[in-house]
């Protein structure tokens, strides 16, 4: 059996497999004896002798060739065992002669090195002798003196000098004189600090800067005139302090045992008092020491970088005042946020009376009670407002100057600070908005706040007296606006002016206009009914009547600005509603006019006269109708057109006029016979619905299409009936039509 072949049976036998599992457990807890189960166990290892034997057998060539192998194998090793013991003793040898000079040289680097510290302690020494000698000849020169002691110290520093006797007194001596002359200069700096006097503090510092000790010096100096400042305002934002001081002033003096009730606004006053005190005295004399310090330090270039002292000072400072401010006791808070822009204001003079570069106002440390005053301001701008819309639906104008009374002083109080001044605008900002948005929730919508044939309505007055409140309250915030324009900064004027664009009267002034626009439009389609048009007569050199279409819309135009307009107070936006009528008005009677057919000489000149009597009809909306521009041009360019040939015409349109191409050559169709029949006629339209289609169609392009629509039909009506001539007009049509495309190509 192979070999492989006896594993694999002894490996699925359930009786051998159990001796090949690695367990310390017995497994004589079978059902078959233990002598059975021994038997069993000669009778594999009997299987596996077998095998081995068939292998040995079968492999002895190749086992013999490796025992043979590993002779060679063992020889070999021993040949290295031999180089290696022979390469160590080599190592051992070169080791002896290297270490040898090695500790050699080591010993005489030690003893250079002995005498080279022996020579530098000699050296130093005698050079301490000699700085020391030096010194007693420099007494009266405290930075010469300073420089020898700084030498000094560090010709001590880099030796130890302990056991050498001749030098014991002389470096307790330098140690005395550096802490005398460093004593001396400080108490000189704070008397020089105190005095003002820039040439002793600028000897205190090269003292200083000698000894190389500035750093320290500034920090220290600095330190104790910001402790001291603390103290200060901790005194003068003390409760209990300006309590005494209030009963001081109130009283005469202080009675025991009675109780004195302090009147919260005489604490007001003497807080601020106490704060003014502190900025004006205590920190500006404070600030004044290290802006002093500052310049002497900057005069000295070689003491380093030392430019930002002040700067530095100024922020810790303020930082001081905010801790100092937050830890107060409520009522001085309080009073804080009431008048805040008053400790804005002894900030901004402080800065203004130091005139530093480096020092600018830092608002983060003020933020709490900048917002907490921003807060109650909004509150009571918008106060006045609401509580004037609570019951009445019109405010009154004592109301409304209250409002605007309280907004100027809101303005007023943040002069001085531009950043403040800019959020009390957007402040007053809101405060308009709301006074706006108000009024709009009160515009009557019903269906007659726009009717102009009967009286005006309780609606439509309403409306007028929103509008006329809305207009004085504006009108008078601009007044406020122009008597502080030189002292607010035009960022703030600016915003609340923006604010003033969104209150107008003429959204409900345009509902009137659209009316009366309407109502204009219907008197002036009467124009067509006018027999005066086709009389044969010829027109006398007197002046005309007015037409009864026109007398009609001059009686209507000055009812309406009678009753209606006369209503509003805002003149601009008055004016810009009757500007938009009036320029309405010419616009329709000049696209009637050229559309008016059939119509004689004589009727011609009673439109001419019409024209005149139109510019009279306008004058209650409008004083000076040339004001109108390219309308009133046209206008008068009509006003000539009604008295030229069709030729003369031609000829003025090419040379340029004021009336659009389509418009003349609508006009010119009147001088026409009949068979060329005018646009409108030929699309089937009435004169309104030609009228609305112009509207619409305001497009020079589209309306020249229009024209060339029927002169086409005219056109393929004369090829059809075989017509010998054209209409004397025609011609001139085509060569207008075609000179009007020429100019909307470019």
């Amino acid at each position: 059996m192979d070999a492989k072949d006896v594993c694999v049976e002894i490996e699925n036998d359930e009786f051998y497999s159990k001796f090949l599992v690695d367990s310390v457990k017995p497994i004589i807890g079978e059902n078959i004896s233990v002598s059975e189960q021994v038997t069993r166990l000669a009778q594999g290892i009997e299987k596996l002798t077998k095998s081995l034997e068939v292998q040995v057998l079968a492999k002895h060539n190749d086992l013999l060739t490796q025992a043979s192998h590993i002779s060679d194998l063992e020889a070999m090793l021993e040949a290295v065992r031999l180089q290696v013991q022979g390469l160590l003793r080599g190592a051992e040898k070169l080791k002896e002669r290297v270490h040898t000079p090695y500790y050699s040289l080591e010993n005489q680097t030690i003893m250079l090195e002995r005498v080279q510290i022996t020579c530098n302690l000699l050296r130093h020494t005698a050079k301490i002798l000699s700085l020391w000698h030096k010194l007693s000849s420099v007494n009266d020169n405290p930075a010469k003196e300073a420089m020898i002691l700084f030498e000094l110290n560090e010709l001590i520093s880099d030796y130890d000098f302990e056991g050498i006797t001749l030098l014991d007194d002389v470096l307790k001596q330098v140690v005395q004189r550096r802490q005398e002359l460093l004593s001396s200069s400080t108490e000189l700096l704070q008397a020089s600090l105190l005095s003002g006097d820039k040439a002793k503090l600028l000897q205190c510092f090269k003292v200083f800067h000698n000894l190389q000790c500035t750093e320290q010096q500034i920090k220290t100096t600095v330190d104790n005139i910001l402790n001291s400042l603390r103290k200060e305002i901790n005194n003068a934002l003390n409760v209990q302090m300006v309590s005494i001081e209030v009963k001081k002033s109130s009283s005469g003096r202080i009675a025991p045992g009675k109780a004195n009730i302090m009147n919260s606004h005489d604490f007001k006053i003497k807080l601020l008092e106490n704060i003014e005190k502190l900025f004006k005295v205590d920190i500006y004399n404070g600030c004044m020491k290290v802006i002093m310090l500052q310049n002497v330090v900057t005069e000295l270039h070689a003491i380093g970088n030392f430019r930002n002292i002040a700067k530095n000072f100024w922020s810790d400072l303020s930082k001081i005042f905010s801790v100092e401010l937050e830890k107060s006791p409520l009522n001085v808070s309080q009073s804080v946020e009431i008048d805040y822009p008053k400790l804005l204001k002894c900030f901004n003079d402080l800065l203004s009376r130091l005139k530093c570069k480096n020092l600018e106002m830092n608002r983060s440390y003020l933020t709490k009670w900048e917002n907490a005053f921003l807060s109650k301001s909004l509150g009571k701008l918008l106060e006045p407002v609401r509580s004037m819309w609570h019951l009445n639906q019109v405010p009154t104008m004592d109301q409304i100057d209250n409002a605007v009374r309280i907004i100027a002083e809101a303005l007023s109080i943040s002069l001085g600070d531009k950043h403040l001044s800019i959020s009390l605008a957007n402040s007053v900002a809101k405060s308009i908005k709301q006074m706006n948005v108000e009024a709009e929730q009160r515009l009557s919508m019903d269906s007659d706040v726009a009717q102009i044939i009967e009286p005006p309505t309780s609606s439509q007055q309403k409306n007028a007296e929103l509008c006329n409140s809305l207009h004085y309250f504006s009108s008078q915030i601009r007044r406020v606006l122009v008597n502080m324009n030189s002292m607010l900064p035009q960022e703030s004027v600016q915003i609340v002016q923006n604010s003033l664009k969104d209150i107008s009267s003429l959204p409900i002034l345009q509902q009137f206009a659209e009316s009366i626009k309407n109502s204009l439009y219907i008197i002036l389609m009467t124009m067509h009914d006018e027999p005066d048009l086709i009389r044969v007569d010829e027109p006398s050199n007197k002046a005309l009547s007015c037409s009864p279409y026109m007398k009609e819309l001059q009686q209507f135009v000055s009812r309406c600005k009678d009753i209606y307009l006369s209503m509003f107070t805002e003149k601009s936006a008055l004016n810009e509603c009757c500007t938009d009528i009036s320029k309405a008005c010419i616009e329709r009677f000049v696209q009637h006019v050229c559309n008016v057919r059939p119509v004689s000489k004589y009727g011609r000149a009673k439109l001419q006269a019409d024209c005149k009597h139109l510019e009279t009809s306008l004058a209650p909306l409008i004083n000076d109708i040339s004001e109108l521009g390219d309308h009133y041009r046209q206008l008068k360019a009509l006003y000539l057109l009604l008295e030229k040939t069709p030729q003369e015409i031609a000829k003025s349109q090419y040379e340029g006029a004021s009336l659009p191409y389509s418009l003349v050559m609508m006009f010119l169709f009147s001088h026409a016979e009949q068979q060329l029949l005018a646009p409108h006629t030929c699309a089937g339209w009435n004169v309104q619905k030609l009228m609305q289609w112009l509207e619409s169609h305001k497009n020079e392009r589209d309306r020249l299409e229009f024209v060339a629509g029927a002169l086409q039909r005219y056109q393929n009506h004369v090829r059809q009936n075989q017509i010998a001539t054209y209409d004397e007009v025609y011609p001139i049509l085509l060569q207008m039509l075609e000179d009007g495309r020429k100019i909307m190509k470019k």
